[in-house]
């Protein structure tokens, strides 16, 4: 018995104690000027970046506009306004008013360039854990995607998130607000 009190003391004195660890010590003045330098030197290879064709791409095929209900794009040179998705309380399948909106923004989504990506994102009201309604919000960009898909759109060129109940529109506590939160919006992607 004697045997097993000493073991257990030293196994957890060994524990306890731990590893011990060596603190290194630099000079700061050298180190912090060296650093300054480095940070000075990387912000003027970011002035110096050439942006015009990235912002000219994207102002020219995809800007986008929000609106109450969805976003206007710019596709094939005309201003197309895409819907957002909405949901019962606790639901993710589409009732027949938005499969027709869904249906709708596809025949609008047709006219996309190959290289544009489309990212749906799902979100949720307030209502349940924080684990569920990120499952939730996934399942409701899902199954936009599916009705994306089912009208023709490429499987390939769309992407899913989702962002649960952390992305509201809006935040009063009434049915009409936690209405406006439960959605899928389309993001077009260049």
């Amino acid at each position: 018995m004697k045997k097993i009190g000493i073991y257990s003391f030293l196994v957890a004195a060994v524990l306890f104690t731990g590893c011990s660890q060596k603190n290194v010590e630099m000079d700061g003045s050298s180190a912090s000027q060296e650093n300054q330098s480095e940070i000075n030197n990387s912000e003027a290879t970011l002035d110096n970046i050439d942006n015009s064709n990235i912002q000219e791409e994207v102002s020219n095929d995809t800007l986008s506009e929000k609106a109450e209900n969805g976003y206007y794009y710019m596709i094939n040179g005309e201003k197309v306004f895409i819907e957002n998705i909405y949901f019962g309380f606790d639901k993710y399948k589409l009732d027949s008013n938005m499969t027709e909106k869904a249906k709708d923004n596809a025949q609008k989504l047709s006219g996309i360039k190959e290289t544009t990506k489309i990212k749906i994102e799902g979100n949720c009201d307030e209502w349940g854990t924080d684990e569920y309604n990120y499952a939730l919000g996934l399942k409701r960009a899902k199954a936009t995607k599916d009705a994306l898909i089912s009208e023709g759109i490429n499987e390939d060129s769309i992407s899913l998130v989702s962002f649960g109940e952390s992305n509201p529109v809006c935040n009063e506590k009434n049915k009409n607000c936690w209405q406006k939160n439960r959605r899928a919006e389309h993001k077009l992607l260049p």
